[in-house]
């Protein structure tokens, strides 16, 4: 695998499109929100697929995690079923091969797309520090929002969670999708922490 250091954002390289874990890790590492689906608890739609933004940081690591409160719907949902999945796009990025004034578009294969899937966890114990550090580092608003402790925002009850990755869905080029299982997106040498 290609080994690569990550000495900020902004130098952090993209990997070649055939390095797919390393792809799918640059992606998550590299974007700081995406879409959360759910299956929803809503009367309306139950049992329906139900897609909100999310705020996360991974600080490298792989794992997103998260600022949330129960209050959402997205986190009502998973209260009753804890599977979801994490879509990021690409297109935030303004990269060519997005942009539809230059033949791109966010559907474009080269404008690459991820969906992580797995279950949703609070964050306990000496993960949470990992956690915290991440999320503050990439969202410093949270702090007021009262996701670390503190006063916050009242009766909103904020908490730190994660998507527990059990596998990736990534198409960065032409020619399908490729499945990485969690060993897969897990297992890329040489990406470090911030």
């Amino acid at each position: 695998m290609l080994l690569w250091l990550i000495a900020s954002a902004s130098a952090n390289p993209r990997p070649p499109f055939w390095e797919k874990a390393s792809y799918a890790r640059w992606m998550t590492g590299n974007h700081s929100w995406g879409i959360m689906s759910t299956i929803s608890t809503m009367d309306t739609i139950l049992g329906s697929p139900f897609g909100n933004p999310v705020s996360y940081a991974d600080n490298y690591t792989g794992v997103p995690y998260m600022c949330v409160s129960g209050l959402d719907q997205s986190i009502i949902d998973l209260q009753t079923d804890s599977r979801m999945s994490l879509t990021i796009s690409e297109a935030v990025s303004r990269t060519s091969a997005c942009k539809p004034s230059s033949y791109g578009d966010p559907e474009n294969p080269p404008c690459a797309r991820l969906s992580l899937t797995g279950t949703f966890a609070n964050v306990t114990g000496d993960e949470w520090d990992t956690a915290a550090a991440a999320l503050k580092a990439k969202h410093p608003a949270m702090e007021n929002w009262g996701c670390f402790g503190g006063s916050g925002i009242p009766d909103h009850g904020f908490y730190v969670a994660k998507l527990q990755v059990d596998q990736a869905w990534l198409i960065d080029i032409y020619g399908g999708a490729s499945v990485l299982t969690a060993d897969d997106y897990f297992g890329v040498d040489g990406l470090l922490s911030m």
